[in-house]
């Protein structure tokens, strides 16, 4: 079997046992784009949310099985891919974006029992790892519960923390501009809503997940605004994306 359909085959199969786990944790399995191999980057984000894109677990159900696929929705989940794909990543060069736990669930209850589900989790993302991220691909933690984690269950590769894209973590992004007020201001107003678009237009098409998901979210998208906050997200993930090449 050639290298990358035997890398599809792992991937399917630990997609697999990851969608077993989120249905004993009575969650619904939101599957991530599947990487075409090992990449360089990898970028753990929590665990995937309802509420926005889909607002009940059958709803949630039905999209991923009509091909709704995680990162995919909001300007946040955007944001980081032109991140990593401005910052991050060098020509031809790649990244992977997964949550630590894959069952989607409401905001309001993702905290609850957050390290146990992480631990239920870890060995799953340990395989993740394991098949997409050789041992020279560099980690990016995205937000403290997932960096928490990592420390605590004594992870062992390095790995470079950066702030969580939620719109709950707003503090934290004027935080992340203090010192750096000068040079904030100065790159602001360097990347536009339109890029940030474009990129979501490439992914999309480059994904194929069904054309009215695509148009759906590309709609949207356009109605959005790289408001202060926003722009100061990008400006931190550019400083901690490009450090991590320094």
């Amino acid at each position: 079997m050639p290298n990358n359909e035997h890398f599809h085959e792992s991937y399917r199969q630990l997609e697999e046992r990851m969608k077993a786990l989120a249905e004993v944790e009575g969650d619904v399995f939101l599957p991530n784009l599947t990487p075409e191999g090992p990449v360089e980057y990898v970028l753990i984000c929590m665990e995937p949310s309802l509420g926005q894109w889909a607002h009940s677990p059958e709803d949630a159900r039905s999209k991923v099985e009509a091909g709704f696929r995680n990162f995919l929705f909001s300007i946040e989940d955007f944001i980081l891919h032109y991140c990593a794909r401005h910052y991050l990543c060098e020509a031809g060069e790649h990244y992977h974006i997964t949550d630590l736990s894959k069952g989607a669930m409401l905001v309001d209850h993702a905290a609850h029992a957050r390290n146990q589900r992480y631990d239920r989790w870890y060995s799953l993302l340990q395989e993740e790892l394991d098949l997409v991220a050789p041992s020279n691909a560099a980690i990016v933690a995205v937000g403290n519960a997932v960096a928490q984690h990592l420390e605590r269950r004594k992870f062992q590769r390095p790995f470079t923390q950066v702030i969580h894209y939620s719109g709950q973590a707003a503090q934290a992004r004027n935080m992340a501009v203090a010192g750096q007020e000068d040079n904030f201001q100065a790159f602001r107003d360097s990347v536009s809503l339109k890029e940030v678009v474009a990129t979501a237009h490439g992914i999309l098409s480059e994904s194929g997940i069904p054309a009215h998901f695509r148009e759906e979210t590309l709609s949207r998208l356009a109605k959005s605004q790289l408001s202060l906050s926003r722009q100061k997200l990008i400006f931190h993930y550019k400083r901690a994306f490009e450090a991590i090449h320094s």
